[in-house]
């Protein structure tokens, strides 16, 4: 066999042996998912932990799934605020962590409590409460969300790190026969508090150095009082989270798509 053959056939075994950057990082791929109940899945059951509620449905698991991680931990939390993420859960970044997902803010403003007030007081009541929420969301968030991703690249240096936006909850349609107490004005003020929250989230994640997925334009079109909602409504078992269709459709490719870029 002559010298240019040699040099082919070994050119050949290595490319078998020795996996392309893209393989390897796959393989070696440990993924840590934090945040809140929107990081935990809650609303795409089966559960795998009962005071976390994390979904098996949820876009961290099913993120694992096609990234192949070789390890993850999935520890996010219903109820979670940034300063639970801060105390509760980042022990499992090292500086061989190649991947965080995290969504996270909405508790801090008292989403579920906000939600409350607007179903169950007026118009006026509902204004005060987006009012309240936008005035947090722009003077007090930016700097805990700030001490989170500082913490999370000190923790892990080497990660690619990725934090979501919120969905809207509904969609603005002029009557909502699903949850009579949303009325349009309701439903504006909510989505706005939401659009507000997002662009925070995403400015100050711009300027930390982490990627930000904008789940809005998969999402658009399935709010409540919509035709084909991938929010759970009132009555749901997980009310206003996204159903396993939201976190499938919308927040997985949302994610994707900021890792690619």
């Amino acid at each position: 066999m002559n010298r240019r053959l040699i040099a082919v056939a070994v050119a050949a075994a290595v490319a078998v042996l020795v996996p392309t950057a893209a393989q390897a990082s796959a393989k070696t791929t440990s993924y840590v998912a934090l945040g809140d109940s929107y990081a935990a899945g809650v609303g795409a059951g089966p559960y795998t932990d009962p005071t976390c509620l994390r979904g098996t449905g949820g876009y961290a698991p099913l993120l694992a799934a096609k990234v192949k991680t070789t390890t993850f931990s999935y520890d996010s939390c219903s109820g979670a605020t940034t300063a639970d993420v801060l105390t509760k859960q980042l022990g499992h970044l090292d500086r061989r962590t190649r991947l965080v997902t995290i969504t996270v803010g909405g508790n801090d403003l008292g989403f579920s409590s906000g939600l409350a007030t607007c179903l169950q007081g007026a118009d006026a009541d509902c204004a005060t409460v987006v009012s309240t929420a936008e005035k947090f969301t722009k003077e007090t968030l930016p700097g805990r969300l700030d001490a989170v991703y500082r913490a999370i690249h000190r923790r892990a240096p080497h990660a690619k790190v990725v934090t979501t936006g919120y969905a809207h909850f509904f969609e603005t349609t002029p009557d909502c026969a699903t949850v009579p107490p949303a009325s349009l004005a309701k439903r504006a003020g909510l989505n706005e508090a939401v659009d507000v929250l997002n662009a925070q989230i995403k400015r100050t994640a711009k300027r930390a150095g982490v990627r930000f997925a904008d789940v809005q334009p998969r999402f658009a079109g399935h709010g409540l009082c919509g035709t084909a909602p991938w929010m759970g409504g009132p009555a749901a078992q997980a009310p206003f989270h996204p159903t396993a269709d939201g976190y499938r459709d919308a927040y997985l490719p949302a994610v994707e798509k900021a890792l690619r870029h």
